[in-house]
């Protein structure tokens, strides 16, 4: 009976160790690192890096898939410049409502709102979505990050 326990065991661990992957595979894709995943993401497709550059002002470098494919983000080779779209459920909208130059955006969904933070973000809920934004760099500012929004909002609807 001992040995028909370990031959049992041995098998069972034989088969979970032969499923085991790649620790650092499996890591690249549950974060969104994974090679080539970006051009899979629709949110690096919405935006080239040169439209991507003039919103910050800052030469961008290609969007990246980032937060598991919920987002891409472009940012420049110091780490100065920096813009992130996020498409996620309506769910996991949030707005920082108590931030000081905290703003509603009327007119672009059920609730949407832009507010300083590191640069500047904007999001808007919808039926279906709720996209955030990000700006941070010399020409990232509320109107800039609206701006990104609104066209976000505009590229998503075609």
């Amino acid at each position: 009976m001992r040995h028909a326990v370990f031959v049992l065991i041995a098998a069972v661990g034989n088969t979970a160790w032969a499923q085991v992957a790649d620790p650092g595979k499996v890591r690249d894709v549950l974060a969104g690192d994974a090679k080539g995943s970006a051009t899979a993401n629709a949110q690096c497709q919405l935006f080239s890096p040169a439209e991507i550059s003039a919103y910050v002002g800052a030469t961008v470098g290609p969007g990246k898939h980032a937060a598991g494919g919920a987002s891409c983000q472009w940012t420049d080779e110091n780490g100065e410049a920096d813009a992130i779209l996020t498409v996620v459920a309506p769910r996991y909208y949030e707005e920082p409502s108590l931030v000081k130059g905290f703003k509603r955006l009327p007119g672009l969904g059920r609730k949407a709102w832009v507010a300083p933070d590191a640069g500047w973000r904007a999001g808007v809920l919808l039926d279906d979505v709720a996209i955030l934004v990000s700006l941070d760099g010399k020409k990232a500012s509320e109107a800039t990050t609206v701006a990104f929004l609104q066209e976000a909002l505009r590229r998503r609807k075609k």
